[in-house]
């Protein structure tokens, strides 16, 4: 079976979630598409957040939710010696600016997995304070988004994927877990 991909792009990085919620609405409960579609948001500072079903694998990415456990306490720690030369007020505030700053620049520890091919391809395709729906799906599912979408997209890039191009989303989401199955 060949796999569509669908991107239907909205002004505003909350704007797709609106209009998914109208869409789904409007096409009713037996509509398949609605179970198999992703949502992206594509903040002003470059930043993406990955929320829902991408060709059958759930993902829930939020660049923004960066924290280095490790580089907090390496702040900390420089922080807490660069205050020593003010005395206890000084060592307490280098140790809080420290960690604060250690962080937000350290090696990020604790955030999910990336499909990174996935979210450059995404990245690149919904441009910045902008969101989209993205539905990787036979042509029926895609033809049915599209139908429930109507006029309330920005724009809609729709692409039939190689063998190739379909090999190379499936290594970069498997990474993240398998959707649920249906009920």
């Amino acid at each position: 079976m060949s796999l569509d991909l669908a991107v239907a792009q909205f002004d505003g990085a909350r704007t797709a979630v609106e209009r998914y919620a109208a869409a789904k609405e409007g096409a009713g409960e037996d509509a398949r598409w609605t179970r198999e579609v992703g949502i992206v948001e594509h903040r002003h500072n470059g930043r993406l957040a990955l929320r829902g079903t991408f060709a059958g694998h759930y993902v829930d990415v939020d660049e923004s939710d960066h924290v280095s456990q490790r580089g907090a306490g390496e702040g900390a720690v420089a922080g807490g010696l660069v205050g020593v030369l003010l005395g206890p007020p000084g060592i307490a505030v280098g140790l809080l600016l420290g960690m604060i700053v250690g962080a937000e620049r350290g090696p990020s520890s604790d955030t999910e997995a990336e499909p990174e091919a996935l979210a450059e391809h995404l990245r690149a395709a919904v441009p910045r304070s902008s969101s989209a729906l993205v539905l990787i799906a036979g042509a029926p599912e895609v033809d049915e988004m599209v139908a429930a979408l109507g006029e309330s997209a920005q724009h809609i890039a729709r692409q039939t994927l190689s063998a190739d191009q379909v090999a190379g989303l499936e290594a970069s989401l498997s990474v993240t877990p398998p959707a649920s199955p249906e009920l």
